[in-house]
């Protein structure tokens, strides 16, 4: 009986030790098995970095927001440099390990003028919280490497654009 128990006691340490590996996270927080739930959501952007420094100052638009459905349309929309409004809508899909959010049928957007014109559709999640979302792409040929932190949208979601 004590061997049993024993067994049953490793089995169930092998088991926790596995489990726990199994469990990948972004690199700033977040599990990836969440990535579906957590992303289906409206977010507003926070801040912005370019080459690791605070560039939020720089944007060009306002009240950018975007929003990922379940059925895999993605809007966004913002206010434009010259204070319009402007909203557009593509699709979006996770990467086969959903470290990736690939964002199509859109145009170029134009963050600031340091930046130019954001033309990838390739966008590498760093955290992918409750409320939170972080991702980051490289851009042109000087390949900058820019990162969008954004907060959950709990204001009336982006119909305010539609």
């Amino acid at each position: 009986k004590l061997m049993k128990t024993k067994i049953q006691t490793l089995l169930a340490v092998v088991i926790m030790i596995v489990s726990l590996g199994s469990c990948s996270k972004y690199d700033e927080g977040g599990l990836v098995k969440n990535a579906e739930k957590r992303l289906k959501q409206s977010w507003r952007l926070d801040a912005y970095f370019l080459d690791g420094n605070d560039a939020t100052g720089t944007l060009i638009i306002q009240s950018y927001q975007e929003e990922y459905k379940e059925n895999g349309d993605y809007v966004r929309s913002y206010i434009d440099k010259d204070g319009n409004p402007f909203s557009e809508t593509g699709t979006w899909a996770f990467d086969s390990d959903k470290e990736n959010i690939r964002i199509m049928s859109v145009s170029s957007l134009e963050l600031s003028d340091a930046n130019s014109t954001v033309s990838t559709s390739d966008y590498q999640i760093v955290k992918l919280k409750k409320k939170e979302l972080w991702y980051s792409y490289e851009n042109g040929g000087s390949i900058k490497l820019a990162s969008l932190k954004f907060n959950l949208n709990v204001s009336i979601r982006s119909s305010s654009f539609q």
